[in-house]
């Protein structure tokens, strides 16, 4: 059974960390990684932009980071993946975003900050993994994944949000 750790250093947002673990090893069973490990952090847009702005240069929050360890250092017993690191403050608006344009075209679905968390999780997952969305047919390789694994906890087209600011 894959290893996962969520740890939840908001100040004042809360999203159910055994949901996000239970997701975590739901997606690392689907793309048969069982036995792997993943830390997942919910940070500030302050933390993410301290760590986006040291890591990638970006002076800015973005909404999730992953940081795969896996192909650093001796093998071990146990695949050590990575990191996720995701912004709840981000998750928030963009979970509102969405939110709004649902309502906008009469859609009566809700999609909510844990939605919106699990899928930023599912996508940093899937980058550890080494999949990524720079290329457009890497990226509806890596989209067609997130479509599967988000169906199993909203109906909501998540691809339907503009995420073009994501790979700042």
């Amino acid at each position: 059974m894959p290893t996962v750790t969520v740890h939840n250093s908001h100040p004042r947002l809360r999203v159910d960390q055994r949901a996000i673990a239970r997701h975590v090893r739901h997606v690392l069973d689907a793309m048969e990684r069982r036995g792997a490990l993943v830390d997942v952090s919910l940070v500030d847009d302050a933390q993410i932009h301290a760590l986006n702005h040291e890591w990638r240069g970006v002076d800015d929050a973005t909404d999730v980071l992953s940081f795969a360890l896996e192909d650093e250092g001796p093998a071990l017993p146990v695949p050590m993946l990575g990191d996720v690191i995701v912004s709840l403050d981000t998750a928030k608006r963009q979970a509102a975003a969405l939110q709004r344009a649902l309502r906008a075209r009469g859609d009566d679905h809700r999609y909510s900050l844990r939605d919106e968390t699990l899928f930023l999780v599912t996508h940093g997952v899937l980058h550890l993994l080494g999949f990524d969305h720079v290329e457009p047919a890497d990226a509806e390789v890596m989209e067609a994944h997130e479509r599967a694994l988000v169906a199993t906890f909203t109906e909501v087209d998540v691809q339907q949000l503009d995420r073009s600011d994501h790979a700042r």
